[in-house]
């Protein structure tokens, strides 16, 4: 074994990577940025949850006693509400499930009528509405087992003797089975995640595929040889757009269609309005990946943009935490990324059975993001090709 020889090639790596500046610095930066967003998420992003409370009217001893039952504030985030409130706070996100008591409760309670306690859930998030629920239930048992103690002590001060609390017994109350705003008890986490990853993978694989490729049409020559033709530098912009696009709608509608028909996730909305919005994004998409080719000499340069391009947005985006939960100083980048306003808008379709009108503003987003790389990419190509 010739030790000289290994460290002339060792050399000539360490001298190669050395001048290609643009792969040294993406080596370290990128690593550095993403270590440091996934920390600042993981250690300032709440999961504190917001149950709505529509209290029973004319008893603030009851009142207080479901104050004093709920869990804290860094656990649950409690707000009181009118019943005529509900379903807007709900359609709004502003709570995650809503607990309603009958106005006369404490009456009913103590005169042994047996009233009813509502549940409603929002029920997008399935992991979220099971969780709620849990809650809800554990909260309303203690409840009524204090009611329960609260009647035996009342009935111990009107007969004169000691009557022990009731324990283990029927509950002065019931709770009805949990009522869905969205979704239901069918939906899973699968369901719930669908629409996420149907962004993700349409972005991902259409930014892949058209930044390699037209990496590639650069690198051999292939444009200059197009432009021998007698194409204008405006047909060559267009063609290519309209090339990379055929492909990548193919692309994105088999991803559709497999996650609905082949995986069976629930859904509720119009497909078709997840497929414009698959379109927008798909769009936006290619005209990134041309744009950042222009910046890259070799495809490792291009996978060395994947992280950097995808995981501020798949960190920030709301696929794992909702972005009203990320830190404050985070939430102004998630308004400025596509996949942010492509996965409301799928979740808001999916899971929400939203129409046009409920997703104008996610709309406006992606195709404001679509016209922007549009104008980009196409600048770039033809500086490029001048």
């Amino acid at each position: 074994m010739n030790f000289a020889r290994i460290t002339a090639l060792a050399g000539r790596i360490i001298r190669q990577l050395f001048r290609d500046r643009r792969t040294l610095v993406l080596s370290f930066i990128v690593p550095v940025v993403i270590m440091t967003l996934l920390y600042l998420v993981l250690t300032n992003t709440s999961s504190v949850r917001t149950l709505a409370i529509i209290p029973p009217s004319g008893s603030d001893r009851i009142n207080i006693l479901i104050t004093d039952l709920l869990p804290g504030k860094d656990k649950l985030n409690v707000i009181y509400i009118n019943a005529n409130q509900v379903n807007d706070t709900l359609k709004n996100g502003n709570v995650d499930a809503a607990v309603i008591f009958p106005p006369d409760f404490a009456q009913e309670v103590f005169t042994g009528q047996n009233p009813s306690v509502q549940v409603v859930l929002e029920g997008s998030d399935p992991n979220v509405a099971n969780a709620m629920h849990d809650l809800i239930v554990s909260f309303t048992h203690q409840l009524g087992v204090a009611l329960s103690a609260l009647k035996a002590q009342q009935a111990q001060a009107g007969q004169g003797q000691a009557l022990p609390p009731v324990v283990g017994g029927p509950l002065p109350f019931t709770v009805s089975d949990p009522q869905y705003l969205h979704g239901g008890v069918q939906y899973t986490f699968n369901d719930s995640i669908a629409p996420l990853f149907t962004a993700i993978f349409s972005f991902f694989f259409v930014f892949l595929l058209t930044s390699i490729a037209f990496l590639r049409e650069r690198s051999q020559g292939t444009i200059e040889r197009v432009m021998a033709s007698p194409m204008t530098r405006s047909e060559l912009v267009i063609g290519y757009i309209l090339g990379f696009l055929l492909f990548a709608l193919v692309q994105s509608l088999m991803i559709l269609l497999f996650v609905i028909y082949a995986l069976r996730v629930h859904y509720s909305g119009n497909l078709s309005l997840v497929f414009l919005v698959t379109v927008l994004l798909t769009i936006g998409s290619i005209n990134l990946g041309i744009l950042l080719s222009a910046f890259a000499q070799n495809e490792f340069q291009i996978v060395q943009f994947i992280p950097l391009v995808f995981g501020v947005q798949i960190f920030l985006s709301g696929v794992f935490w909702p972005i009203d939960q990320l830190p404050a100083i985070l939430r102004p980048i998630s308004y400025i990324l596509p996949l942010t306003y492509a996965n409301e808008a799928l979740r808001a379709v999916m899971l929400k059975g939203a129409d046009l009108a409920d997703i104008t503003r996610e709309l406006i987003a992606l195709f404001i993001f679509m016209v922007l790389m549009i104008i980009l990419s196409a600048l770039t190509m033809r500086r490029q090709i001048a």
